[in-house]
């Protein structure tokens, strides 16, 4: 039998250890995902990318964060623009129709036009759907960037997920469960094997039964 209380301290730190192989991960993915793109756009056109996760597409509640960091590596200045799902199917309009255009309007904290550099965070205010766009064209908006030509765009953006309530749950990938499934096997093990060897341990350090009074070993 184990002397826990003789061993605290191994105890302690052991299951300190298999504790924290299940509570960090779960903050080290707070970030849902990083995506990095390279855009390359002629003059007049645009891309979109939703933000969001391969579990719910484009739509965040309110509370997430939208990371966003934007690099013109070649070519004149761009807009960059964040728009919820209203605010895009007006600029979708306004870029799609060739006769008629229409005034959309964006998210400033999340929008800049006329620039080659761009980055911010941003917390969502509304659940929805949001979208980044990068705009190479002579849109509707009066201080837009005129285009001069191709552009080459890097782009890294992340959602950060908040969780239920402003409680943390994060999106876990299967790839992570994986890790923290193996971490808390080999963890166990671990612990086993110590306890085991304790137990080992203990059991040579046993002194023999005192022998009865009076007793005298048998003869030959």
């Amino acid at each position: 039998m184990i002397d826990f209380l003789k061993h605290r301290k191994l105890c302690l730190f052991l299951f300190v250890l298999l504790i924290s192989s299940l509570i960090i991960p779960q903050f080290a993915l707070a970030k849902d995902y990083d995506h990095n793109v390279l855009a390359i756009l002629d003059a007049g056109d645009y891309k979109a990318y939703p933000v969001g996760s391969y579990y719910y597409s484009s739509y965040l509640e309110k509370g997430d964060e939208i990371e966003v960091e934007v690099n013109v590596k070649s070519g004149g200045n761009i807009d960059v623009y964040l728009l919820y799902e209203e605010q895009y199917d007006d600029y979708l309009e306004d870029a799609n129709n060739t006769n008629t255009s229409k005034i959309f309007t964006f998210i400033e904290n999340g929008s800049k036009q006329n620039t080659k550099q761009f980055s911010y965070t941003y917390e969502v205010e509304y659940d929805g759907k949001y979208y980044i766009v990068i705009d190479n064209r002579d849109n509707s908006q009066a201080n837009d960037a005129v285009p001069t030509g191709n552009v080459e765009v890097e782009m890294r953006y992340s959602r950060v997920w908040s969780g239920y309530g402003g409680l943390y749950y994060p999106e876990v990938p299967v790839e992570a469960i994986l890790i923290c499934a193996t971490t808390f096997i080999v963890l166990i093990i671990i612990i086993i094997a110590v306890v085991i060897m304790l137990t080992k341990k203990g059991k040579k350090n046993i002194p023999p039964p005192p022998m009865p009074p009076n007793y005298y070993p048998p003869q030959p």
